[in-house]
């Protein structure tokens, strides 16, 4: 990645003031604290869920407009975790777009699927723009089983558009309202960062 640390902080800090979204210490939000609770029980149920330290110390979670990183995340250094972040500010983008709408499809296994397969568009999208490259990691559909509680069915539906994802990112085609603006940022303030080719 040609973009340094400072530059990543700074286009982080753009991005969350561009969607509109704040980071909150997840350790020291109460709602994230009775969430964990939940999915503490919830697992001893067999739902296929963080245990509550999981949750609180290795999970990413976003509601509405809020961005919880996971414990020991320094959340003046967000750049350091600028994938990440990517796929998170989809969600709060998702949620701006129809608040109402968002909940009720993120509480099917499809619309949790097509709505983590856009997140993670948006996470590759800004990856290509910065590095050039396709994470690894994009069609790990063990994640979407274990982390979002998906079948084998709903999670292949995940993979499934990651896969068309991949294609269109690779040829420059950005979709997400988070791609096209880490490409307009990077163009207007480093130009010479940009390692994917993107066509806008």
């Amino acid at each position: 990645m040609k973009l340094s640390l400072p530059l990543l902080n700074a286009l982080a800090v753009f991005l969350l003031s561009r969607f509109r979204a704040v980071v909150r210490a997840k350790g020291d939000a109460i709602e994230m604290q009775i969430i964990a609770a939940v999915f503490g029980v919830a697992q001893l149920f067999g739902a296929g869920i963080p245990s509550t330290d999981e949750f609180l110390t290795r999970y990413w979670t976003t509601l509405g407009p809020v961005v919880y990183p996971p414990a020991g995340v320094d959340r003046s250094a967000m750049g350091a975790h600028i994938r990440v972040l990517c796929h998170e500010l989809t969600h709060v983008v998702q949620f701006w777009r129809d608040p109402l709408d968002f909940v009720g499809r993120y509480l099917t296994s499809k619309g949790r699927a097509e709505l983590e397969a856009e997140a993670e568009r948006g996470a590759c999208e800004a990856w290509w723009i910065l590095t050039g490259e396709i994470p690894a990691d994009l069609g790990a559909v063990d994640i979407t089983r274990h982390g979002y509680a998906l079948d084998d069915s709903h999670a292949d539906l995940t993979r499934d558009l990651l896969e068309q994802a991949v294609t269109s990112v690779r040829a420059g085609v950005l979709s997400t309202d988070v791609g096209i603006e880490v490409a307009q940022w990077v163009r207007a303030n480093a130009p010479e960062a940009q390692a994917g080719t993107v066509i806008l």
